[in-house]
C-alpha cells in the first residue's frame, strides 16, 4: 500500500491534470469562436474590410470581440505548454507535470494500480521536447510574452503568428494532454469529447450575431 506522501504527491499530479484539462476546453472554444468570426464572410470581409452604413457601426466591436478571442487563444495555449517552473513549482502545464512524472516511484504507482501507461508518459515526453525545439512554438511564446502576457518593445521584431499556427499549437497541446491523461488515469481528457459541442456552440452564437446585424434596417442581405 503506497505511504500517504507518496499518495499525496500523485494527487498533486492530478489536481494538475484536471486544471490543465479545463484550460484545454477555454483553448478549444476561443479558437472554435476565432475560426467560426474568420469563416464568416458578411462579418469580417463585408463588415471589416469595407464596411456598409450598418456595416460601420459592428466594425469596432467585431474588431475588439476578434482581437480579445485571438489573444485569450494564445494565451491559454502557451500557458498549457509552459515548462516547469522550478521556483514556485505551482504550473498546471505540460512541462510541470512531466517534471514531476520524473520521480520513478510516482510513475511506478499510477502503472501498478492499473491506472497509467508508460508508454503514453514516454510518448508525451517526446512529443513535448520536439514541440519545445519547433520553431512554431518558440514564435506562439514570443508573442504571448511580447504582447499578450506583457506590452513590451522588444529588442528584436515580434514573429508573426497564423490562425493556422493558433489552431495547430492548440492540436499538438491536447495530443499531450491526451497522452498525459492516459499516463496517469487511463482516461481521456474531457475536453475532447466536449469539442464537437463547443464548434456547434460557435456557430450558433454568430449565426444569432450575423442575422442580428443583416436584419437592421438598410443592411444589405447577404442572400
Amino acid at each position: 500500500m503506497a505511504d500517504a506522501k507518496l499518495v499525496a504527491r500523485a494527487n498533486e499530479v492530478i489536481d494538475r491534470l484536471f486544471a490543465l484539462n479545463e484550460a484545454m476546453e477555454s483553448a478549444d472554444a476561443f479558437c472554435a469562436y476565432l475560426k467560426e468570426l474568420n469563416a464568416r464572410d458578411v462579418l469580417v470581409k463585408q463588415y471589416l474590410v469595407k464596411p456598409s452604413d450598418v456595416g460601420a457601426r459592428h466594425v469596432l466591436s467585431i474588431r475588439w470581440v476578434h482581437a480579445g478571442i485571438l489573444r485569450a487563444a494564445v494565451g491559454t495555449i502557451t500557458a498549457c505548454l509552459d515548462p516547469e517552473d522550478s521556483r514556485r513549482g505551482n504550473r498546471a502545464s505540460v512541462g510541470q507535470i512531466i517534471q514531476l512524472l520524473k520521480d520513478k516511484t510516482l510513475v511506478d504507482l499510477f502503472a501498478g494500480a492499473g491506472q497509467g501507461s508508460t508508454v503514453a508518459l514516454q510518448q508525451a515526453r517526446e512529443r513535448y521536447e520536439a514541440l519545445l525545439k519547433d520553431d512554431l512554438f518558440d514564435r506562439a511564446k514570443r508573442l504571448r510574452n511580447d504582447v499578450v502576457a506583457h506590452n513590451l518593445i522588444p529588442d528584436t521584431p515580434t514573429p508573426k503568428v497564423h490562425y493556422e499556427d493558433v489552431y495547430d499549437l492548440r492540436d499538438a497541446a491536447e495530443r499531450i494532454v491526451t497522452d498525459l491523461f492516459a499516463a496517469c488515469v487511463r482516461d481521456k481528457p474531457n475536453c475532447l469529447a466536449l469539442r464537437a459541442g463547443t464548434d456547434e456552440q460557435a456557430k450558433l452564437f454568430w449565426d444569432t450575431y450575423e442575422r442580428g446585424t443583416v436584419s437592421a434596417p438598410g443592411a444589405a442581405r447577404p442572400w
